[in-house]
């Protein structure tokens, strides 16, 4: 089973314009080669968490934000830096995949997954010597805005403070505050990285780069939630590897724990499923709960804020096709 987002496949790369999409196509390979190739750990396969021919959203926010932020400087002489830009582009890619892994050490007892990646945290440990946060740092290190430096480091603050929230609440339902912030610390920041570090290549100033990081933030939260909330309008063929998938990550899902909040059975199916086999039975029980409870309906509530939020932190950028392939981005996540 791959580690992959149910929102990623249906990203659509038609109206990014074909330098974006060659570009996009061109990252794949060397992203491979980073995450598996010389140093890498035993027992790590790339292929569990980067899925062949899905689209990764964070490089295309990398390419998108350095392409915007240059049309509103509107500057001639900035000379084109397509190898540092996808240098970053892979690094965003790089932390995201970190988190995949450390997720999937939390997953389900006894799963294979899980023990090869305990097996690799383990040998690696997380901020002290992993081999993907420490490639995202040699890619940043060597570009020449010594603020993407910066920028690295505090993201992966982010990360470590949503994986200690994650392990605090590894044996209860969270709360809807709860995995909020823990999307705004893992794929918010993410994003955020992604898009602040276009604009740093690009040469925005303060405002630009502080706009398309609150762009990827919000973003960035609005796919966690549309991942979350997708699980549980999968349909009934499907139900049971859907939940199976996320609970392999050992991560909470908002849906849940917005319904836990009305109803206390579903606080007990999900930690059942948790400690336990998943049989379509109740896996339907569940889904029928939650929708009864009117989850999916204010979970989309807090999806569409989040996407506004987003599309209105571009407004301070000059119009140019790559601002309006982010604000369709963004809007398409609400959808």
């Amino acid at each position: 089973m791959s580690v992959r987002s149910r929102v990623g496949p249906h990203l659509d790369l038609d109206g990014l314009g074909v330098e974006v999409r060659e570009r996009i196509q061109q990252l794949d390979a060397a992203l491979q080669d980073l995450a598996g190739g010389d140093g890498a750990p035993e027992n790590f396969d790339p292929h569990i968490y980067l899925a062949p021919g899905i689209p990764r959203v964070r490089p295309v926010l990398v390419l998108l934000s350095e392409r915007a932020a240059r049309a509103h400087v509107q500057e001639a002489a900035l000379e084109e830096s397509e190898h540092v830009t996808a240098d970053v582009a892979v690094a965003a890619e790089l932390l995201h995949l970190a988190i995949l892994v450390h997720d999937r050490a939390l997953g389900l007892p006894g799963g294979r997954r899980r023990r090869a990646a305990r097996r690799l945290l383990g040998a690696v440990g997380w901020l002290g010597a992993n081999h993907l946060t420490l490639r995202a740092l040699e890619l940043s290190r060597h570009a020449p805005t010594p603020e993407l430096v910066g920028d690295v480091l505090e993201t992966l603050r982010e990360i470590a403070e949503g994986h200690a929230l994650s392990q605090s609440i590894e044996n209860r339902v969270a709360s809807p505050t709860e995995v909020e912030e823990l999307a705004a610390g893992y794929t918010g920041a993410v994003f955020d990285f992604a898009c602040r570090s276009g604009a740093r290549i690009a040469g925005g100033d303060r405002s630009v780069v502080g706009g398309l990081g609150r762009y990827g933030r919000h973003a960035g939260v609005a796919w966690h939630l549309a991942d979350d909330l997708s699980v549980m309008e999968t349909d009934e063929t499907n139900l049971v590897d859907a939940i199976e998938e996320r609970l392999s990550k050992r991560s909470p899902n908002y849906a849940v724990s917005l319904g836990a909040v009305r109803d206390e059975r579903i606080r007990d199916l999900w930690m059942e499923f948790r400690n336990g086999p998943i049989d379509a039975e109740r896996a339907s029980e569940l889904r029928r709960r939650i929708v009864d409870a009117g989850v999916l309906i204010e979970g989309r509530r807090h999806l569409a804020e989040q996407s506004w939020r987003a599309r209105r932190a571009l407004h301070g950028l000059a119009p140019s096709p790559d601002r309006d392939a982010l604000d369709k981005l963004a809007a398409n996540i609400a959808k």
